[in-house]
């Protein structure tokens, strides 16, 4: 599809700095947290779109081996076992988010493509799928279920959801992590008449209204 954003006035792509939030005309805090949600959980919906994703796998610290409320101790170990995996296997592709539980307890959730080892089988059955179990995931516990192939709207929902307030106002700490491998949407500034696209932006392709801009998602096949 083409995503397509409608602005309000005028507007210069520029590289997006968080510390520049400050500075943009939100009526508040709030307001601006729910932008940067809505940015963020976009950019993770294009990339799933963009990709061939087929495991979605929570991962869970064992407290005898990590202090799974220290975020920054999580974090080092996931991005170092992310790390081996893909030295292993340089297809290996993942799109992760962390998530802080209400008790303060970190997970992440991740999508998996090529993963270069095999799963263990369980006899969990969670949503109708079969949960499987990464055994090379030495820091705690995993629960993985391969995916829908039909429908990528709903696989990107399953990460952006974990997208939220708490997160967010981290400072200095990622909102997802992301292979360099994943293929990432083509962006386009001015060309809604050379693709075509004028006629199909009405009330049938928009989704989204905001006092900055419109958003539409415009089908390919409908060209």
């Amino acid at each position: 599809m083409f995503s397509v954003l409608l602005y309000k006035r005028p507007y210069s792509p520029k590289p997006y700095k968080e510390k520049n939030m400050s500075k943009m005309s939100f009526r508040s805090l709030e307001e601006s947290q729910e932008f940067s949600i809505r940015r963020t959980r976009r950019t993770l919906h294009d990339l799933v779109r963009c990709n061939n994703f087929d495991l979605f796998v929570t991962f869970t610290f064992d407290p005898k081996k990590v202090n799974r409320y220290d975020m920054g101790a999580t974090f080092v170990k996931m991005q170092s076992w992310l790390w081996r995996q893909h030295q292993k296997n340089h297809d290996f592709k993942y799109l992760i988010v962390p998530e802080k539980h209400k008790d303060g307890a970190i997970h992440f959730h991740a999508l998996m493509a090529d993963y270069p080892f095999s799963l263990k089988k369980t006899n969990v059955i969670q949503d109708s799928r079969r949960v499987f179990n990464i055994t090379a995931f030495r820091f705690g516990f995993t629960n993985a279920t391969y995916l829908p192939d039909d429908d990528k709207d709903k696989v990107g929902n399953y990460i952006a959801k974990y997208i939220t307030k708490d997160m967010i106002t981290l400072h200095n700490k990622r909102r997802y992590w992301s292979s360099k491998n994943l293929k990432k949407p083509i962006t386009y500034y001015n060309s809604v008449y050379d693709l075509g696209l004028n006629d199909h932006l009405d009330h049938t392709t928009e989704i989204l209204e905001t006092d900055f801009n419109t958003m539409f998602h415009v089908p390919k096949d409908s060209l």
